[in-house]
């Protein structure tokens, strides 16, 4: 039987982390939980292992084996050719609930330094491997001292139900697993989505934890408009980009339907909760759109690194974000065409206000013309 390691009650997890890295190392299949289910994991540079992992009584059949990345980024390691909407949904979905089918037919990919039988057990239609970022730190933990992907597979019992407690999956596969590292229910208690995407084109593969209406969020291209206070060049540009595209691309925002894109603002010294200015509500109402509802934010890490294009209203705006987040330069730029600034209207009348909302429409118009359609997600049923 296997032994069982108690995460919550050991003294020092660290401990737990090497037994279990020592384990694998050795050829020898542990349980571990992540945030859906417990996974059985084997390493993935050992075929022996894996052929075990694949023959253990109670893997889901339904459910391919994935491998366990160490972050999002690794994935391009695997799926070089990654496009542009299947990496903002890695890089919003990871850690998580979320199994990604992406294509290995790179020649570069590094899915063909796997074993070879490793690399058949895994690939699904002989293209697509399902790639996961697991958030549990005995997971995380473990990679980070391990020289290759880890192979894993949740477990399902008679009724096809997943295995969401160490007792479950002691009773399931105890007999073939060597360590079982047990820390309670799983936060979610279910299975991870499976989502397969080529191109812009994403296919649920497996239902899970994440419904369509998640998806749909992880999919959106989002653009963040930045000005210093949020509440009158940023509010009224975000807007009046929403407009646009609303305009630009009428089919894709049609009723019913998830939005493909989203527009939202936020303010470098914003105060969280203030209203946008009456200037500039009264201007926008006079546009047909309303600012009534905004409430003004400040940049934070997650905004910034969630949007996949940022656009400030000054030089200045620019320059602080890329001090502070240097590695996001490459898609944080000024909303002019001319490396001019958006004047603040603040403190001016609402012709100011109403001259300002002019050029930033002619300035966003630009940038809308650029978007192209295959920048959207396409949500196929399989």
């Amino acid at each position: 039987m296997p032994r069982i390691l108690e995460w919550k009650n050991s003294e020092d997890p660290r401990d737990i982390v090497h037994v279990t890295v020592q384990s694998l190392v050795e050829g020898k299949l542990v349980a571990v939980p992540a945030e859906t289910a417990y996974h059985v994991l084997a390493s993935g540079l050992n075929p022996v292992a894996v052929e075990q992992l694949m023959q253990l009584p109670g893997r889901a059949p339904q459910r391919p084996p994935c491998i366990f990345l160490r972050s999002s980024h690794e994935a391009l390691d695997y799926s070089p050719t990654m496009s542009m909407v299947a990496n903002r949904i890695v890089n919003r979905g990871w850690p998580g609930p979320l199994v990604v089918q992406l294509p290995v037919r790179d020649s570069c990919s590094l899915a063909n330094q796997l074993p070879p039988t490793v690399r058949d057990s895994l690939l699904v239609e002989n293209q697509f491997l399902s790639q996961r970022v697991a958030a549990h730190q005995a997971i995380a933990q473990a990679m980070r001292l391990l020289p290759g992907p880890l192979v894993a597979a949740p477990l399902v019992d008679a009724a096809g139900s997943a295995a969401c407690t160490a007792k479950q999956v002691e009773e399931l596969a105890g007999k073939g697993l060597a360590l079982i590292v047990d820390d309670g229910p799983t936060h979610f208690g279910g299975f991870a989505t499976a989502l397969r995407i080529e191109e812009n084109r994403c296919t649920v593969i497996s239902a899970g934890v994440l419904d369509q209406s998640a998806l749909a969020r992880l999919g959106q291209l989002t653009v963040l408009l930045v000005c210093t206070g949020n509440t009158c060049r940023s509010p009224m540009a975000e807007a009046i980009l929403r407009k646009l595209l609303t305009e630009r691309f009428a089919s894709q925002f049609s009723d019913g339907q998830p939005a493909p894109a989203v527009a939202i603002s936020a303010g470098l010294s914003a105060f969280p909760g203030g209203p946008a200015s009456p200037e500039a509500v009264a201007v926008m109402k006079q546009r047909g759109l309303s600012l009534v509802h905004h409430q003004s934010r400040a940049v934070s890490d997650r905004l910034i690194a969630h949007a996949d294009l940022v656009l400030t209203m000054t030089r200045s705006h620019r320059s602080a974000i890329v001090q502070r987040w240097p590695e996001l330069a490459s898609k944080t730029h000024l909303l002019s065409d001319n490396n001019g600034d958006v004047s603040d209207p603040f403190g001016g009348p609402e012709s100011v206000y109403a001259a300002c909302a002019v050029q930033i429409e002619e300035f966003l118009r630009g940038w809308v013309d650029q978007i192209q359609e295959q920048w959207f997600p396409v949500w196929q049923v399989r």
